[in-house]
């Protein structure tokens, strides 16, 4: 990490965690790489930190500088108040629906973010470091397990229908490709069972189309995804210098 990005790497332990470590880019106002795994993923914490400095060297290696992506605020609010006036959220007191509303429009696109360079990462590290698989097995499937929390019957109901078939295709193409890695598709059955697996493998399809270094193929996957799921127009790109 230090001799391609420039800055070495400060691994920790985190008790405050939402997933399974916090992750911070070095920037010239904290000029190192923060890496705090999960007090509850220690015992796969040699996996976690591969997958972060995996994640991190995507985003170093774009030839542009390394991504930011940011949000078009009006675009953001009227997807915001247009997830709001759901029927599933609209019965909701207004200021309970609207704030339910935000967190799944900020959510999915944060999972449109992250999700290209997670599988990125994942497939690096199955690669390159075989000696962590095992962990990695441990730590992808308990992962996916945790995806499969919105296929509850309450979600559905609440969420609008695009946000929510949105935040399934992605879910689906990532346990897409970890069948592909292992050789088992036991991590699609849930999937397939509520019939999105076809839009999955649109979504796998335009991640192995995309080329150039992993961050060319982080940003382009991003682009191509969220075509597809009708969310370029809430955000843009800048690129910091490296």
């Amino acid at each position: 990490m230090e001799e391609l990005t420039g800055y070495p790497v400060q691994v920790g332990t985190t008790d405050s965690a939402a997933g399974d470590a916090e992750m911070m880019s070095a920037a010239p106002a904290h000029p190192v790489h923060l890496v705090n795994v999960s007090r509850r993923n220690l015992r796969v914490a040699d996996y976690i930190v591969a997958l972060q400095c995996s994640m991190l060297l995507t985003m170093w290696s774009h030839p542009a500088g390394v991504p930011q992506f940011r949000l078009v605020t009006d675009k953001v609010a009227y997807a915001i108040r247009k997830a709001s006036s759901w029927k599933g959220l609209a019965r909701l007191p207004g200021s309970r629906a609207e704030q339910i509303g935000q967190t799944m429009v900020n959510g999915l696109l944060h999972q449109l973010l992250s999700t290209p360079s997670e599988m990125i990462a994942i497939e690096h590290c199955y690669n390159e470091c075989p000696s962590l698989r095992q962990m990695q097995a441990e730590a992808v499937s308990a992962s996916l397990r945790r995806n499969t929390e919105t296929l509850k019957p309450e979600i559905k109901e609440l969420a609008p229908p695009d946000i929510y078939e949105g935040n399934l295709a992605m879910c689906a193409t990532l346990a897409s490709l970890w069948c592909q890695l292992i050789g088992n598709d036991v991590a699609m059955i849930p999937y397939k069972s509520v019939g999105i697996e076809g839009r999955a493998a649109i979504l796998l399809q335009k991640f192995r189309a995309s080329s150039g270094t992993l961050g060319q193929r982080s940003v382009a996957t991003v682009d191509a995804w969220a075509e597809e799921l009708g969310l370029r127009s809430l955000y843009e790109w800048a690129f910091r210098p490296k």
